[in-house]
C-alpha cells in the first residue's frame, strides 16, 4: 500500500463499517477515527457531555456537525497520512471541513439491503467495557454475558427497529450527498462495496483496492 492514503468508510448503520475498520487497521496500520466509538466512550464514562450525547443517540439523531468536526480534529492531531475515518463525514458540511486539513484518497461506500440492516442491528448487543457482539455472527460464549468482563450485555436504544429505520433515512438524506461531493473530486476514488457478504469477502475487496 502507498504511504499517505487517507480512507473514508461510508455506509448505513449496520453495514459493517466498524468491523472493516478494525481489520484494515491491523492490515495497514491505519489510525482509525470513529466518531461513533468516541461518543460511546464518553457515554460509558457518564461525563456531562456523555449524558447530552446519550440523549441524542438514543433518539436516533446525529450529533451537531460542529461538535463532530471538533472531535475529529482533536483525534487526528498533527497526523496527515494513513488515516481511516469510520462513518465520517456524515454530511456535506463535515466533508468540506475535513477537506481543509486532510486529503481523502479513497471513499468506500458499503451497500446493504435495508431488511438485512434491521436484522443485523436487532441482533447486536454491547458491553459496558466496549465489547460488541451479534447473535447472528459473533455470539458471546455465554448467553448475553460478555466474554471479556462477564457483565450482562445490553442493546442500544437506537438498535430497535423503529429507530433503525429512522437512522437509515437520515443516512440517505444526509450522508449520500457526501458520496456525490467526493465523486466531483478527481483526486478521490469512490468505490461501491457489496457489504451484504461475509466479512472476509468484503475485506478482501477493500484490501485489493488499497494494495
Amino acid at each position: 500500500m502507498e504511504k499517505g492514503l487517507n480512507t473514508v468508510l461510508l455506509g448505513p448503520p449496520g453495514s459493517g463499517k466498524g468491523v472493516q475498520a478494525e481489520l484494515l487497521k491491523k492490515k495497514f496500520n491505519f489510525k482509525v477515527i470513529s466518531v461513533g466509538e468516541i461518543l460511546r466512550i464518553e457515554v460509558r464514562k457518564k461525563s456531562n457531555i456523555g449524558k447530552r450525547i446519550e440523549k441524542v443517540i438514543d433518539s436516533g439523531r446525529l450529533i451537531d456537525s460542529k461538535m463532530a468536526v471538533a472531535i475529529v480534529k482533536k483525534h487526528v492531531g498533527k497526523r496527515k497520512n494513513n488515516l481511516l475515518f469510520d462513518g465520517f463525514p456524515r454530511e456535506v458540511y463535515e466533508a468540506k471541513m475535513l477537506d481543509k486539513f486532510i486529503k481523502v484518497s479513497h471513499v468506500f461506500v458499503m451497500k446493504v439491503p435495508e431488511e438485512l440492516i434491521i436484522k443485523r442491528l436487532s441482533s447486536r448487543y454491547e458491553c459496558y467495557c466496549g465489547m460488541t457482539y451479534n447473535l447472528t455472527s459473533k455470539k458471546p460464549r455465554h448467553d448475553l454475558m460478555c466474554d471479556k468482563c462477564g457483565r450482562k450485555l445490553y442493546r442500544r436504544e437506537d438498535d430497535k427497529p423503529g429507530l433503525i429505520r429512522k437512522r437509515i433515512n437520515i443516512y440517505k438524506r444526509e450522508t449520500l450527498p457526501v458520496v456525490l461531493h467526493y465523486k466531483k473530486n478527481s483526486k478521490t476514488k469512490v468505490i461501491g462495496i457489496n457489504g451484504a457478504r461475509e466479512i472476509r469477502d468484503v475485506f478482501n475487496d477493500v484490501k485489493k483496492v488499497l494494495e
